[in-house]
């Protein structure tokens, strides 16, 4: 029996699609070859000679993002053209069609009915994942009681309970697929860094974050010999540098400190390096010690803001007494770090905005300004927008905010007390000092309406009937 895993999305640079290690091996485990298929690297036309001349039993597809996290105005989303890929599959393959990754997880019913796909796991899908095979091929066990499924039942889509977690994270075979074609040593960028998680969960409350519902709120943990192990797989391949893939590697500091104390013993730091996302939120000194000790060669701290008022309205767990200590701690122990900040939120102004730059003014680290925040309706910042009333009528929201009151398109959130100009008033800061920088190109934030799409345009093939009420647009601009 084989199966085709399946990665859809195109990335440049390259990424690893990491979760298809995960689910090789539970296919393994119960039996099933698996091959593996990343369009990065394959053509449309590839894939679907693939699809003419290959019977597979089952296909998978693991979505990883609904957006490229960076608000511009031409708007990305993947799902119409892995909507289009999932039809390709149909028109030649007699097989189920599974979906599941970390951007499935964030709507999962919903995406599983615009795909058309036959099944989807949210979450951690790949230890259920052996269940559904053996209904589908073994007639065994019932579709409502395999945690984390979502499924079509009597026409309407159905979301099963996940497992009672337990704290330790199960090990985890790599090796399913040639990790060469994406590693670039010595690059700092996490996609050429050989991924390995050392815990999965978020417990934070961050009003925009979708990790929690992507990984759930119970942290759990890999043993340090079963992390160790993964990184052991990637020595004997020659790969040496390490993104670690946990939502935040401090989210249980405990297990982070134990963790890098078993690398500095075992001699790790020199074998290898590696980058992580860190919060200030339990950011001890122990930590900051042991980062340069362990082969840390830079982390990103998420500092959100540096106001408290802003903190609380992005619903950070930390303040800004937290921030000052985890930088403090860095700056003792010589332990690298950059940061991010998270701008445009609930009650941001220029004057916030500058103020939370000039904080970080005299502090030796670049720091990564976000401006525009992707508003998902599983979070309470997209509560918070769905009742204040139609997305058209909200000032604060760009992208679709015609017929998609249920934010299955991109929508984001930027205060409109920023001005179209904002993203200029924010070059400023970038092109005369190196230590802020921006993914985001300069242009202006216009409240133009393009068909459903306020100030921006979509790259992608939208859903539903145009309304030509709502096309605006400026005097130089011809609708034919």
């Amino acid at each position: 029996m084989k199966f085709l895993l399946l990665s859809p999305h195109k990335w440049d640079p390259a990424s690893p699609p990491a979760a298809l290690d995960y689910i090789a091996e539970a296919l393994e485990k119960s039996g099933i070859r698996s091959e593996i298929a990343d369009v990065t690297f394959t053509e449309l036309q590839e894939l679907e000679s693939l699809l003419q001349k290959t019977r597979y039993e089952g296909i998978c597809l693991t979505i990883r993002n609904l957006e490229r996290t960076v608000f511009s105005e031409r708007l990305h989303f993947p799902l119409p053209a892995i909507k289009n890929m999932v039809n390709m599959i149909k028109k030649y393959c007699d097989c189920p069609v599974i979906v599941g990754g970390g951007g499935f997880s964030i709507m999962p019913e919903r995406i599983l009915e615009y795909l058309g796909a036959d099944y989807g796991f949210f979450r951690g899908g790949e230890e259920a994942l052996p269940l559904l095979i053996e209904y589908l091929f073994e007639n065994k066990g019932n579709l409502e009681e395999i945690p984390h499924l979502v499924y079509f039942d009597k026409g309407k889509t159905t979301c099963n309970s996940p497992f009672s977690y337990q704290r330790i994270l199960p090990p985890v075979k790599r090796g399913y697929f040639n990790y060469h074609r994406y590693f670039r040593p010595r690059i700092e960028n996490f996609s050429k860094f050989a991924p390995v998680e050392t815990k999965r969960g978020c417990p934070y409350t961050c009003v925009y974050c979708v990790e929690p519902e992507i990984k759930g709120r119970t942290v759990r943990v890999k043993p340090v010999e079963d992390v160790t192990k993964e990184v052991d797989y990637f020595l004997s391949k020659g790969i040496d540098h390490f993104f670690i893939a946990d939502s935040e590697f401090n989210a249980d500091v405990d297990a982070a400190v134990e963790l890098m104390q078993y690398w500095k013993e075992k001699g790790y730091h020199r074998k290898m390096k590696w980058l992580a996302y860190t919060t200030p939120c339990r950011f001890s000194e122990e930590l900051a010690q042991l980062l340069p000790e362990s082969g840390s060669l830079c982390i990103t701290i998420d500092f959100g803001h540096v106001l408290n008022k802003m903190l609380s309205n992005l619903g950070k767990g930390h303040t800004v007494k937290d921030i000052e200590n985890a930088v403090s701690f860095c700056q003792e122990h010589n332990a690298n770090f950059k940061g991010s900040l998270m701008l445009g939120g609930p009650g941001e102004t220029r004057e916030t905005i500058r103020e939370a730059i000039e904080f970080f003014s005299d502090i030796r680290c670049e720091i990564f300004l976000s401006l525009g925040i992707r508003v998902f309706p599983c979070t309470p910042l997209g509560e918070m927008v769905q009742k204040s009333g139609p997305l058209v009528e909200n000032p604060n929201l760009y992208g679709k905010v015609v017929n998609n009151d249920d934010l299955f398109e991109p929508v984001y959130y930027i205060s409109c007390e920023l001005e179209e100009d904002i993203f200029g008033y924010l070059q400023e800061f970038t092109e005369t000092s190196e230590q802020f920088y921006t993914l985001a190109p300069h242009f202006r934030l216009i409240k133009t309406m393009h068909g459903h799409f306020r100030g921006v345009q979509p790259e992608y093939e939208t859903s539903g009937h145009l309304d030509q009420h709502f096309i605006t647009r400026s005097s130089k601009e011809v609708i034919p």
